[in-house]
């Protein structure tokens, strides 16, 4: 062989083996061997400390690993856990994963109890610009919450909103949605940047949402406080039944008719009472 073909097959050789160099670097926190799983958890980990480089909250990585990866498996999911808790000293022990995990598996269980189709009646009580003078608006509403990537194990998504005034107008909202560590959930309208919030512990201006035992199905009831307006939302819904639905707890989704919230009465109609019909920007 020529020393000219021996020279490119060293550089060909050296090429290759670069990247390799490269990636056993001291401040790769892959570098050590301990911390390799497989080509996913790697992948989830490295991501995870480029938005995380100070580590996270259990429920915040959490949340983040079944964003972008909803179809890894429970044992991936734990390996990209313990990986992600070595890597910056947490004690995520098997006490503390199990009560924690008691605790994530409460708001999956409310994201997909949320997760679905509901229409009723809703107010928005807002200031006018002009007068700076409160006044409501009520309409008709459907609303769609649906789980980001199609993972059950989501505990935030997006979701369309139909407004119907007594004329037949109507407007159409996006928006997203997300159930937070303490339960609270977290509406966000996408054209004005609106926040609203549920307030799971409150009891007058709380929320209820799941299992209706008064009435047999699934109803979502409640407040919306904004946390960057004056503007509330008081909304009275329903479940609707998936067009091809054909058993009798259609109308539940959750089989184990489970329920969330702790408002005890539904008072839409009395604290409703006096708006006019019209369909205010959100």
């Amino acid at each position: 062989m020529s020393m000219r073909r021996i020279s490119k097959l060293f550089l060909a050789l050296a090429i290759v083996a670069g990247p390799l160099t490269l990636a056993s670097c001291d401040n790769d926190p892959w570098g050590d061997d301990n911390y390799y799983y497989n080509d996913l958890v790697s992948d989830a980990v490295r991501n995870y400390l480029r938005e995380y480089p100070s580590g996270s909250s259990y429920y915040t990585a959490y949340n983040w690993f079944y964003y972008y990866y909803p179809e890894a498996t429970t044992s991936e999911f734990y390996a990209f856990m313990d990986a992600v808790g070595s890597n910056n000293n947490y004690n995520w022990n098997n006490n503390y994963r199990q009560q924690e995990n008691k605790q994530v598996n409460g708001l999956i269980s409310e994201a997909q109890t949320l997760t679905g189709e509901w229409d009723g009646n809703m107010t928005v009580e807002y200031t006018e610009d002009a007068t700076q003078q409160r006044k409501s608006d009520s309409f008709k509403a459907n609303m769609k919450f649906f789980q980001y990537n199609s993972s059950a194990n989501s505990l935030q998504g997006n979701g369309v909103e139909v407004d119907t005034d007594a004329q037949g107008k109507t407007k159409t909202l996006s928006f997203s949605w997300k159930v937070l560590d303490n339960g609270n959930i977290e509406i966000k309208y996408s054209k004005t940047g609106t926040i609203f919030i549920l307030d799971i512990n409150a009891t007058n201006d709380g929320f209820h949402l799941g299992y209706d035992e008064t009435k047999g199905y699934d109803t979502f009831y409640g407040v919306a406080r904004s946390t960057n307006t004056t503007d509330v939302m008081r909304f009275d819904l329903a479940r609707q039944r998936p067009a091809n639905a054909k058993a009798a707890n259609a109308f539940t989704r959750a089989s184990s008719k489970a329920s969330f919230g702790s408002a005890k009465e539904n008072d839409y109609a009395k604290k409703s009472a006096g708006a006019v019909n019209g369909l205010h920007e959100r």
